[in-house]
């Protein structure tokens, strides 16, 4: 009996459903760590309108999430989360909307750090980030005020195509825009429909200064 010889490349195609021993393997992400380190700022003498006795910042919060998400986006509304968070202090909802956002595909990880009882002082976190999700958002509630924040939004470690080793940037303080009080101890009043997140460029706590220094570092 005459023997059928099948070349190896149609073997190849049946098993594997193509012939192309040379074509390479889908290439891993570049992923990278940062330490995250906040350096508060707020006090008397820097800004001295109105600056009351119990200054101080609720627990850090934030994630790593891809360059073109809008949360927290200046001019955006803010969601039901960043309203808790900017009034209260209370982290429990932005977790889950974090949470939701992480697992529809929008971030990578999210993080809960710690609060600081005065104005001046640090804050640190660790956070995951890789080529898809190489941005960070992080927040704190600025205390007392109405619904006043101090943050880094959408900050891209990303440069180049390669993770940056160390940056320090400014923070900047933003209205959440749910609340109309114009000072550290208004009474409530919440604005009725929200308006825009937005940073806040007048006194008593926008007067020019830097409120807060954030320094990342790759470990």
């Amino acid at each position: 009996m005459k023997k059928i010889l099948i070349p190896s490349c149609m073997v190849l195609i049946a098993y594997f459903g193509s012939c192309k021993p040379d074509e390479p393997a889908e290439r891993e992400l570049l992923i990278a760590k940062y330490r995250v380190t906040f350096n508060f700022k707020w006090n008397a003498q820097d800004f001295p309108t109105d600056y009351p006795s119990n200054a101080h910042f609720s627990k850090l919060i934030g994630w790593s999430h891809k360059p073109s998400s809008e949360f927290f986006k200046v001019g955006s509304i803010a969601s039901e989360g960043i309203k808790n968070m900017a009034e209260v202090g209370s982290t429990e909802k932005l977790t889950d909307e974090f949470t939701t956002k992480i697992e529809a595909n929008e971030g990578l990880k999210n993080i809960i750090g710690n609060g600081l009882g005065s104005g001046v002082g640090e804050l640190s976190v660790t956070l995951d980030v890789n080529e898809k999700f190489s941005s960070i958002t992080l927040a704190t509630m600025l205390a007392p005020s109405p619904d006043w924040y101090v943050g880094i939004i959408n900050q891209n470690l990303l440069e180049n195509g390669e993770f940056i080793d160390e940056k320090t940037v400014d923070a900047l303080t933003y209205d959440a825009g749910t609340d109309s009080g114009e000072n550290f101890t208004s009474s409530n009043a919440p604005t009725v429909p929200k308006v825009p997140i937005s940073v806040i460029n007048t006194p008593p706590i926008g007067n020019g200064k830097t409120i807060a220094t954030v320094k990342f570092e790759k470990l």
